[in-house]
């Protein structure tokens, strides 16, 4: 920092300190990054809004060091009176699918589930999505939830072939196999 930082005005010093610590967290410097959210989030208390960014942004930085428990500390618990917010509850599913936990992963199946009813475009939601069911080992589901985030994408003809997976999958049959979800990849298809 110069000697003048301080006398930036509040927006440039944010922006400056929330440039330094992604871009520590994109250098792999974790305990950099680490401190440059400290440091804007200490800048930015007076300020709500300003604030909330700087938790995401160290909720990603945990994310990206590989500290999902760490990350959830950032991030508001579940099924709070205030409604989750789309950067938090997608922040929040990436922690708790790579805690590794079941109950976690039923959990964001659950959230994400009624995200992507009211947000269908939202392709990102889909993917984690997917990625909970196959937690689970609800292969139909993860394979459909695949093929809708490219159906959000626009682009159809990659939702086919995982959406014909699917259908190769439940014909095959077996105790695993869910004919309600069979039946909606069929009508997908």
């Amino acid at each position: 920092k110069s000697p003048g930082f301080a006398s930036l005005p509040l927006a440039r010093r944010a922006a400056a300190l929330y440039a330094t610590a992604l871009a520590s967290s994109q250098l792999r410097d974790f305990e950099g990054a680490r401190a440059g959210a400290r440091q804007l989030a200490d800048t930015v208390r007076a300020d709500a809004a300003a604030l909330r960014q700087a938790q995401l942004l160290a909720a990603e930085i945990e994310l990206a060091a590989g500290d999902a428990n760490a990350a959830l500390q950032y991030l508001p618990a579940a099924h709070t009176k205030v409604p989750e917010k789309r950067p938090e509850l997608l922040l929040r599913a990436q922690a708790l699918l790579r805690s590794g936990r079941a109950a976690d992963a039923v959990e964001v199946a659950e959230t994400l589930q009624t995200w992507v009813t009211t947000h269908p475009r939202d392709a990102t939601a889909w993917q984690l999505l997917a990625s909970a069911w196959q937690a689970q080992g609800q292969a139909l589901r993860a394979i459909r939830a695949e093929a809708e985030s490219f159906v959000a994408h626009y682009d159809y003809a990659a939702a086919v072939d995982p959406l014909q997976a699917a259908q190769n999958l439940a014909r095959k049959g077996g105790p695993g196999v869910d004919y309600t979800e069979a039946s909606i990849i069929d009508a997908r298809l």
